[in-house]
């Protein structure tokens, strides 16, 4: 399994997300925050979902 720290700050109107050594997204609603930063890393690293733990903040 591999961990993942990613954290969501609110801009506006959306979320900006960062998963540190991976890079950034965005999410319109914070319920969308978690799926795209797993979206993101899956997409990136090429690791297959059941294998990535993310520690997620919203701040």
């Amino acid at each position: 399994m591999a961990d993942y720290t990613a954290t969501a700050i609110s801009e506006g109107d959306h979320f900006v997300i960062d998963v540190p050594g991976v890079g950034t997204t965005e999410a319109g609603r914070v319920e969308d925050v978690e799926e795209m930063a797993l979206e993101l890393v899956v997409a990136r690293t090429h690791a297959a979902r059941e294998d990535v733990h993310l520690d997620l903040r919203i701040l």
